[in-house]
């Protein structure tokens, strides 16, 4: 009995530190941005917003020998202003009133980061994977050891879709999940298309 207690709290321990940690690799993406200097070297192409007032490029660290920086830009005044810092994939999605930008980092070997910035400068980011893992009530697979997100499309101005997967190693199980958050708060899920028996290997297909 004591075993299985130790064990269990082991577990528990485990999950709250590797939350913690990646809480903190989450900060430090958002603190090393303003230390990178946006080389003229492209990581991927520019994605232009909407109305075609913007352009995120997306480009490499001049200072940084793995960073990879998303720059928003101006095209009528060609003013340019650092978003966000990653090191090894991500992907931006446009809000259908060009106001604001789905940011996907796929920051590690068994989770991702996902926030949504505004070109407004003085309005805060909002972090989808923490407002999903604070609802309620919440699912189980969401404590899962392996757990990915990605903002898959906006349904409107102030509503995103988000696809949930990953894998339980302790219990052995995959899962995907689709659910639609607003950005005044409220979660709801969503159902997947109905093609595809297996879950996972489709959530693969579709999470960019």
């Amino acid at each position: 009995m004591g075993h299985k207690v130790a064990k269990s709290d082991g577990l528990l321990q485990l999950s709250m530190t590797k939350k913690l940690l990646t809480t903190v690799l989450a900060i430090s993406s958002a603190v090393w941005a303003a230390d990178c200097v946006p080389s003229g070297s492209r990581a991927k192409p520019s994605v232009a917003s909407p109305d075609g007032r913007y352009h995120v490029l997306n480009v490499f660290c001049a200072n940084q020998a793995d960073g990879r920086v998303l720059v928003l830009r101006s095209v009528k005044s060609g003013e340019r202003r650092t978003l966000y810092t990653y090191e090894r994939d991500a992907s931006v999605l446009w809000s259908p009133d060009s106001r604001r930008i789905a940011i996907n980092d796929y920051a590690g070997s068994d989770y991702t980061n996902n926030i949504v910035v505004s070109i407004d400068r003085d309005a805060s980011p909002i972090d989808l994977k923490k407002r999903l893992l604070q609802s309620k009530p919440k699912q189980d697979v969401l404590e899962s050891d392996h757990l990915y997100l990605s903002a898959r499309g906006w349904k409107s101005e102030s509503e995103i879709e988000l696809i949930a997967w990953g894998h339980d190693s302790e219990r052995k199980k995959g899962f995907c999940r689709c659910f639609l958050m607003s950005l005044q708060g409220s979660i709801q899920q969503c159902r997947l298309p109905a093609e595809g028996a297996d879950r996972e290997e489709y959530c693969d297909k579709i999470k960019k």
